[in-house]
């Protein structure tokens, strides 16, 4: 399932904070991530296979990463002086497939400080108006370890059963529950479109509660925000002129 560079057999995530995308709504989470791996130029460390990822193969979506570095339908991106940890989904899931996958993926991330799940709900599904357009779920070992950041920021704790848009969001929280590993899931209400801007908010959100390694600010020493070169043709080449 692992495939890691250098020849590498496993992951040392002691200390590490992991970021995970669902495949949720907007397919906001995973440009959040393409924000975090091109603006902290985090360096592709390997791949993940399994049954639920259906295959793909294409360019690198980073300007910042070697010309014959190319994508797969799951990758690993790494910080090792941040100790921070990104995955990036590049395909969507075979459904029958993913609880065996959630599995060997909780396996391989069991001995991570933390894990944050990012995702997306449907806007429409907001039921308080004039509330946060952010909602957390947490288990009790990832508030004990953020218990002073998660007190400051404006989200609202979840209570439902339901992330509607969220993808598997839920699933992997509470396998990841069940082994204790601090892990939250962090969604943004939002609709289907041009979710560029969501992701861009969903990054400024985490920098709230992880000051440590996003370091993201208008401070001229702090990580500034790097488009992703894949974002040039986020929905497709333009329209040839000669259809007209």
């Amino acid at each position: 399932m692992l495939q890691l560079k250098g020849g590498k057999k496993s992951l040392d995530l002691n200390g590490y904070t992991v970021i995970v995308p669902s495949i949720c709504v907007g397919n906001a989470a995973q440009l959040a991530c393409d924000l975090l791996i091109s603006s902290k130029q985090l360096k592709k460390i390997g791949n993940i296979h399994h049954s639920t990822l259906i295959p793909i193969f294409g360019p690198c979506a980073f300007e910042h990463e070697p010309k014959e570095e190319k994508a797969a339908a799951c990758e690993l991106y790494e910080n090792a002086e941040d100790k921070l940890l990104v995955l990036q989904f590049r395909a969507p899931f075979i459904s029958k497939h993913i609880k065996d996958f959630h599995q060997k993926l909780a396996q391989l991330l069991k001995e991570a400080q933390s894990v944050i799940i990012l995702s997306g709900n449907f806007g429409y599904e907001k039921r308080i108006i004039d509330g946060s357009s952010y909602e957390y779920k947490a288990n009790e070992q990832f508030k004990e370890q953020y218990k002073e950041s998660l007190s400051l920021v404006k989200w609202r704790e979840f209570s439902g059963e339901t992330i509607f848009g969220g993808g598997n969001a839920l699933q992997l929280f509470r396998v990841l529950e069940s082994l204790h590993i601090p892990v939250m899931v962090l969604f943004r209400y939002l609709l289907d479109g041009d979710n560029s801007i969501d992701a861009t908010l969903i990054v400024a959100e985490l920098n709230e509660l992880c000051k440590g390694f996003l370091k993201h600010s208008e401070g001229s020493q702090d990580v500034k925000l790097v488009i992703p070169s894949s974002w040039k043709l986020l929905f497709g080449n333009d329209f040839p002129e000669l259809i007209f």
